[in-house]
């Protein structure tokens, strides 16, 4: 887009007269297909119901709340897997909604157990740092001693060296990150607990952190899609602290303002590099304005109560950690019923990916459908008690994966919208909020006080011509200021 200066753009015949409607920065999204609740089982689906009834939040963001709950707290577990190919159960979900959404009331509901559970654990931890910090210092003041007896041989240093016992440090208990670097998300799974949670009710804070920079951006990306792939990831540090690393999980739940979601959405990069193919994500309706207080307490309703109780369940149950601090979980496989079904499912969804068929413009996603199907019928199996997967796990995996590729076609699509474009939309809504029609705003006070992504005036003005040329705003005579803009009220 060129660049003018604001004296060579004219005030078009109307701008004293009558204004045409403003052209859309963006096309409207279609609406979204229905969540199918039914498909979380006897104990999600009570749970998000009764959700529903009190907090009133949209049924998709509260169905992924609690998916993302089950899927976190049933992947140390097990594996799925499937003619000898291994895959975790950990899963990665994207929900977009406005503030106002009460994107935190179904979160906070939804991870309530695992957030005690951890605060519990952190309590214990911290006596445990204090016991293992004197062993520690008793244990080195001992070897010092040994090391400096001049009498003994190097042989009878390693054999008395041997003799001590080594204080193991405390693994910090911490289940839920928020918004980590890449290099805090590696050491947690090395030092602290093989499985977390990368969750947040204001995904913005991670997509716009520094682990999303343009310069860390490739290497978050990488790594969190191949600790999706397959649970393992590479660390190269200068000193200690480099190699492979396997037996890790990482489920990430992110709940997004639908703005900054469309550039994830737009980046080539996110999409190029398959991180969006991993990801299942949802747009449901806003329910604000048809909301009214309901007098009830979650906590003591029957189905929040079971909800919780196998919750409790799987997060006391112990976890299957090797020596080497790698999770080593059984492998859970299909019945026979299941296999069949899952297979008719394979061949239907990999037909409708070629040519023109109905997949095609999701091909990257659809692709893995069939793995998202059996790491969701996976987390149903783990999270129920049942110790292989059943058809019926299938089946209701299935119901989700539709949902969700409906949701990437109509999703995606708007995704294409240039950045420059998603940016405008940024702008417009800040001048909206904080300016308001019928006043001059100097060009300075835009770049300002603005969104940080224009803090120069040439990123500043370039977004402005554009408002100005979809007929959001127009250009503004300022007592003061040289190149000034209004709002055209609408």
């Amino acid at each position: 887009m060129t660049v003018v200066s604001p004296s060579q753009v004219s005030r078009p015949s109307w701008a004293e007269e009558e204004r045409p409607d403003p052209l859309p920065l963006s096309r409207e999204f279609d609406p979204p297909t229905p969540y199918p609740v039914e498909a979380l089982g006897p104990i999600g689906t009570g749970v998000v119901q009764k959700m529903y009834e009190i907090i009133q939040a949209p049924v998709a963001l509260i169905g992924q709340s609690i998916l993302a709950a089950m899927n976190q707290v049933a992947q140390p577990h097990a594996n799925v897997i499937v003619d000898g190919r291994v895959s975790p159960l950990s899963e990665f979900f994207l929900t977009l909604g406005e503030s106002g959404e009460r994107k935190s009331a179904a979160d906070g509901w939804a991870l309530a157990g695992v957030r005690a559970r951890q605060r519990l654990l952190m309590q214990q931890f911290v006596v445990n740092r204090e016991t293992y910090e004197k062993s520690a210092e008793i244990y080195e003041a001992a070897a010092k001693r040994i090391l400096a007896d001049k009498k003994l041989s190097g042989e009878a240093k390693q054999a008395k060296l041997g003799e001590l016992d080594k204080p193991k440090a405390p693994v910090m208990p911490l289940f839920i990150v928020s918004e980590p670097s890449t290099e805090a998300i590696h050491r947690q799974l090395i030092v602290g607990m093989p499985a977390i949670g990368l969750v947040n009710d204001e995904g913005g804070q991670f997509l716009g952190g520094y682990a999303m920079s343009a310069e860390k951006r490739l290497g978050t990306l990488t790594t969190l899609s191949r600790l999706w792939d397959r649970g393992e990831f590479d660390r190269v540090r200068v000193g200690d602290g480099s190699g492979s690393y396997y037996g890790r999980r990482l489920n990430l739940h992110l709940m997004v303002q639908p703005a900054v979601a469309s550039l994830l959405l737009a980046d080539p990069l996110a999409r190029e590099q398959g991180f969006l193919a991993r990801c299942l994500v949802s747009f449901p309706q806003s329910t604000a304005g048809q909301r009214k207080y309901v007098e009830t307490d979650l906590g003591r309703t029957p189905e929040y109560q079971a909800y919780t109780a196998r919750m409790d369940a799987l997060l006391e149950q112990e976890w299957p950690i090797t020596d080497n601090h790698e999770l080593d979980p059984p492998n859970i496989v299909l019945t026979p019923s299941a296999k069949r079904a899952w297979v008719a499912l394979y061949n239907d969804i990999e037909k409708a990916l070629g040519g023109d068929g109905d997949l095609a413009p999701i091909r990257s996603l659809a692709s893995k459908a069939p793995e998202h199907i059996t790491r969701m019928a996976g987390t149903f199996a783990v999270f129920e008690g049942d110790s292989g997967i059943h058809e019926e796990h299938i089946d209701r995996a299935a119901l989700l994966m539709q949902h969700y590729l409906a949701e990437a076609t109509r999703l995606w699509g708007a995704g294409q919208v240039s950045a420059e474009l998603n940016l405008a939309q940024e702008v417009l809504n800040w001048l909206r909020d904080k300016m308001g029609p019928g006043r001059a705003i100097p060009l300075a006070d835009i770049y300002r006080n603005g969104p940080s992504a224009i803090r120069s005036a040439s990123a500043a003005r370039k977004i402005m011509q554009l408002l100005a040329h979809h007929g959001w705003v127009a250009i503004a005579a300022h007592p003061t200021a040289r190149e000034a803009y209004e709002l055209v009220a609408v």
